[in-house]
């Protein structure tokens, strides 16, 4: 099968009971904290991968909406938001339009794969943080004055080509199973922690002890779980 083809099949097979019922529900009632840890390593690391190639073609800046064969000079069809539709019809009942637009650009990217474009080739799974994206659940992603709506601060609308700099992150099927499984024992840890059970709980990374701080700011509180390792789980939860 061509490049184009495989795209397809993976966007028609994105389960739409993900997405139904769900544009005005916020991130906290569909997705767990360790689901939505995963979505933000999943942008961040395409974020990484654009900026590369934005550094790559020499572009400063690129939109979130613009497609990657749009900044080396091709232009959509007016008819290809039909053409979705057509050859993904599980994408009638999902409002996503960002996730539409993004699924959209992939298979022009893997039209140009299959013509075997130099500057695709070499940029060969720059869409692929998305698509697993789109694929767990976590693609109703939009935008908001200048940032993706969601509690995504750190991710603009804008993607800077600095993105670029930045260590690739590790998005396998087992790492990202590690981030939700770490989040849920660090929920666990907490949970009975507030019921004055002090058994102490180690880290999955590295086996290390996980230490609870506390900070209370403003009247509210809130907790920093960490692991005595230094650059290794440090996270945040009330």
């Amino acid at each position: 099968m061509s490049y184009h083809e495989l795209a397809v099949e993976r966007i028609k097979n994105i389960d739409a009971k993900q997405y139904i019922g769900v544009s005005n529900k916020r991130y906290s009632e569909f997705r767990s904290r360790g689901e939505y840890e995963v979505d933000a390593r999943l942008i961040a690391e395409y974020y990484r991968r654009v900026g590369a190639y934005l550094q790559f073609i020499s572009k400063e800046v690129t939109s979130i909406y613009a497609g990657m064969d749009m900044l080396i000079g091709y232009k959509m069809v007016d008819n290809e938001w039909d053409e979705l539709l057509v050859k993904c019809p599980n994408f009638v009942e999902i409002d996503c339009m960002l996730m539409k637009l993004i699924s959209i650009h992939y298979l022009r990217w893997c039209t140009l794969l299959d013509n075997s474009n130099n500057i695709a080739l070499q940029f060969l799974d720059i869409y692929e943080p998305m698509i697993i994206l789109f694929e767990r659940g976590g693609g109703r992603i939009s935008t908001h004055h200048h940032e993706l709506v969601g509690g995504f601060g750190a991710f603009s609308r804008s993607i800077d080509a600095k993105r670029g700099d930045k260590k690739p992150i590790d998005i396998s099927d087992n790492a990202l199973k590690t981030i939700i499984e770490e989040i849920e024992l660090a929920e666990a840890y907490l949970v009975e922690h507030k019921k004055g059970n002090l058994t102490e709980k180690y880290c999955i990374r590295c086996g290390n002890r996980l230490i609870i701080h506390y900070n209370n700011k403003f009247g509210q509180q809130w907790y920093k779980i960490k692991c005595e390792t230094k650059d290794c789980f440090d996270n945040n939860f009330s």
